[in-house]
């Protein structure tokens, strides 16, 4: 049976093509952080490492690791009891509080992890240490699932403090 709408034709087709567009599509699925220490503390009572996503705007790698491993990820539950995972977008004018509770320009925070390449993952415990090895840009689609969930198994292993 055929869908109808109510509404003009222009006006369903626009709908339809924001609903499948990337930004539509990402939006929410992996959380933003503005607050590592608040991570942290979340961190530490799950007993779970932190997968930290870093990124920016208008980087279609960042899209397309969102979009084709961590968004699929993220709802078929493989993070859930694994690691809380997080986006930290690093363009100018983007700020958070480190682990220590200050206040940071994003893209100083990165740089203390030596992150010059978005998408760059990293996989640190309740400490903001790194836990695993970082994964750097999309090398290969058809690995880069078995190499997060392994480094995110890594880490869990790592954990210091919990």
């Amino acid at each position: 049976m055929p869908i109808r709408s109510n509404l003009p034709l222009p006006v369903t087709l626009l709908l339809c093509l924001l609903l499948l567009s990337p930004a539509y599509a990402d939006q929410g699925a992996i959380p933003l952080v503005h607050d590592l220490q608040e991570l942290a503390t979340e961190a530490t009572e799950k007993k779970l490492p932190i997968v930290l996503l870093i990124s920016q705007y208008h980087c279609g790698y960042c899209d397309r690791m969102k979009q084709e491993v961590l968004y699929p990820m993220s709802i078929s539950g493989d993070f859930e009891q694994t690691a809380l995972v997080r986006e930290l977008l690093i363009d100018e004018g983007e700020m958070v509080n480190d682990f220590q509770g200050n206040r940071v320009a994003a893209s100083d925070f990165s740089q203390r992890y030596s992150v010059f390449v978005t998408p760059t993952l990293l996989f640190l415990d309740n400490h903001g240490e790194e836990a695993a090895e970082r994964i750097l840009g999309i090398n290969t689609m058809d690995y880069l699932l078995f190499y997060i969930l392994n480094a995110a198994e890594t880490a869990a292993k790592k954990l210091t403090d919990i």
